[in-house]
């Protein structure tokens, strides 16, 4: 007798049959679609540093999620202090004219824009929040991580990320279902 093998209790009904579907071909894939968290195991490199500070929040830059053409910026916030009303579920980032955080990227030596977005929705803890921004393309320099978040105190400032080995990244991603590969 296997260890998982023993008498049924009488009278227990077995579990209803599931629907499947199976995961197609790779299609076109859409802006707001997100990483290819599908068909892909990013390669991950973890750096550690403070991006901003306030009186009762820290922004911590925890590294990258690199994936074949895209690279996940991974944030946290940190509060030392929060709202009873429960107004930090979404409402803290990116609401245009107000004190909420903004965040921005722009190469380290220059001063032109780079293209991110935040998604995903792990809310996090009580006093903590993970932010991920994708950017669209695996950059080729050093970059500019510039935040401002009135309503915390934090006025406009920028910090360096290090970049150093996303390229390699990009090159080391695992591809879980190749394409033509179909189930046995």
């Amino acid at each position: 007798m296997g260890f998982f093998d023993g008498p049924e209790v009488s009278g227990e009904r077995g579990p209803e049959r599931p629907e499947f579907v199976d995961l197609g071909p790779p299609g076109p894939r859409y802006e707001d679609d997100g990483p290819p968290a599908d068909r892909y195991l990013p390669t991950v490199l973890p750096r550690v540093a403070q991006v901003a500070e306030g009186p009762r929040v820290r922004v911590m830059f925890t590294g990258w999620e690199v994936w074949p053409e895209e690279v996940t910026l991974c944030l946290h916030v940190f509060w030392r202090r929060r709202r009873t009303d429960e107004v930090y579920g979404d409402a803290w980032y990116a609401r245009p004219g107000t004190g909420a955080m903004r965040v921005g990227l722009r190469p380290a030596d220059g001063e032109r824009p780079v293209g991110v977005r935040e998604y995903g929705t792990d809310p996090g803890g009580a006093f903590h929040r993970p932010v991920r921004l994708l950017l669209p393309a695996v950059p080729d320099g050093p970059l500019a991580l510039v935040l401002e978040w009135p309503d915390e105190g934090i006025a406009e400032t920028a910090a360096v990320l290090d970049t150093s080995g996303l390229g390699e990244a990009a090159r080391r991603v695992v591809e879980i279902w190749p394409e033509g590969s179909a189930p046995a």
